[in-house]
């Protein structure tokens, strides 16, 4: 079954730049760092809500496995978490608040057939009420209004109209779907974009799906992408304006990830879409809007965090965290999960408060990179060519390692196009490395290390 492959590990490049704010820690040491945040819920400046669980858990889901959910009603001061045990054995996909009491879940045993369904909670997540057990409720939900509300699992979505109180399942046949054609996401609240009554998400065959009418009829929108395309996130900051990224692709029910991620926009709600220049060479999963007037959309990796303010020509990096699943309230007061707590990251969310923006940008150059031996048991060379050496040598050209948690492991100032990297005897396993300037990323790209 697909959704199993949203649990997979995904390695990831990074970059840290400082700039004028930054995402601060918040939640910290509330969860078991096993944990990885799915999906989070901005209802207003001081409410946020967030569910989680085990990274890596294996399909089906163990019986033992508890998800846990977790809230603030004071913009982060102070948190609340709870175990869900009335979920026992899934895992959460999605939440949705409705206020600072009351909040949807739903939920997933990574099943065909059972444990899918959608959990409601009344009393800040304490205790929970399983109030529709169907293949919908697998996925992500969301309420159009208090008595309108949708939910969409594979090629399954229903409908209630009366506050969830009872649900009705749309035929498949009523969906503009391809037989092996269903939605895929890391992190449930970034997979669809709603602006009033309409709602857009993305497909496995590079198709959006899109519904004017709080998903009761359904159009399919062509995009650039190829028909093998996985589309991860969906992103509209108002009825026209919008992006949508894919970093894997699908063949014969086997999901690939590539080593960079392709972004698309539209400029009339989804009618057409354009490819974007840019070709990140790593991978963002994750993409939200800003409100506000300005162009500005922010993606998360489980590396790093990046923005566009220009129409997806040029992105600045934010700063590393493991991070998964981001939403903005405001053009100034964001918020991001953690997709992996540990001694070095134990918070479970961070917050962004300040003007989103940055002069340090992705550069796009001629360059060349060439690695040898890769894996690699004790050395490499790194080779650089095609490359004005002694112009970027003079702006401090370095060559920094990292490890998969963002831990730095070297940091070698490069005299030479060619030179021999000593690695010291540590785990084996993948690594990333990072070219960059005193303000500039060149490159960056992965290694392994096997001694």
């Amino acid at each position: 079954m697909l959704p199993k492959y949203l649990l997979s590990f995904f390695f990831l490049a990074f970059y840290f730049i400082p700039i004028h704010a930054q995402w601060q820690p918040s939640g910290l040491d509330l969860l078991p760092d096993t944990q990885r945040v799915a999906s989070i819920s901005v209802l207003n400046e001081d409410v946020v809500w967030g569910i989680s669980y085990y990274d890596r858990t294996p399909a089906p889901v163990p019986s033992s496995t508890i998800p846990w959910v977790f809230n603030t009603r004071n913009r982060g001061d102070e948190w609340e978490v709870h175990p869900i045990l009335e979920a026992e054995g899934r895992i959460c996909q999605d939440i949705f608040a409705i206020n600072d009491s009351t909040a949807w879940i739903s939920t997933n045993g990574l099943t065909a057939d059972s444990l899918r369904g959608l959990f409601k909670t009344t009393d800040g997540g304490k205790s929970w009420i399983e109030k529709f057990d169907n293949a919908a409720g697998g996925g992500f939900i969301h309420f159009f209004d208090n008595t309108n509300g949708i939910a969409i699992h594979d090629q399954f979505i229903s409908h209630t109209i009366d506050g969830g109180e009872n649900w009705e399942n749309l035929s498949p046949d009523e969906l503009p779907l391809e037989v092996s054609e269903t939605s895929l996401y890391t992190a449930a609240n970034n997979a669809f974009a709603t602006v009033g009554d309409t709602i857009w998400f993305g497909t496995t065959r590079g198709h959006v799906l899109r519904s004017h009418n709080k998903g009761i009829d359904w159009e399919v929108l062509e995009t650039p992408f190829e028909n093998k395309d996985i589309i991860f996130s969906t992103a509209f900051r108002n009825s026209q304006e919008g992006m949508i990224i894919s970093y894997a692709t699908l063949f014969q029910n086997v999901i690939s990830f590539t080593d960079s991620t392709k972004v698309a926009l539209t400029f009339d709600g989804g009618d057409t879409w354009e490819l974007a220049d840019t070709l990140f060479g790593f991978k963002v999963s994750c993409m939200a809007a800003i409100p506000g007037p300005e162009y500005k959309f922010l993606g998360a990796t489980n590396g790093l965090s990046t923005i566009t303010t220009d129409t997806a020509q040029t992105w600045q990096f934010f700063s590393y965290r493991p991070y998964n699943a981001v939403e903005f309230f405001n053009s100034e007061l964001g918020w991001v999960g953690n997709s992996q707590t540990s001694e070095d990251f134990p918070s479970i969310m961070y917050k962004w408060e300040g003007i989103v923006s940055s002069s340090h940008s992705i550069v796009t150059t001629d360059l060349e990179i060439n690695i040898f031996p890769n894996p690699f048991s004790e050395s490499f060379q790194f080779e650089m060519k095609f490359i004005d050496f002694e112009k970027y040598q003079k702006d401090n050209l370095t060559l920094e390692v990292f490890d998969i948690l963002g831990k730095k492991i070297i940091s070698q100032k490069l005299i030479a196009a060619q030179s021999n990297i000593q690695f010291p005897s540590i785990s084996n396993g993948a690594y990333f490395y990072i070219l960059k300037t005193k303000n500039k990323m060149l490159s960056n790209g992965n290694l392994m290390f096997h001694r």
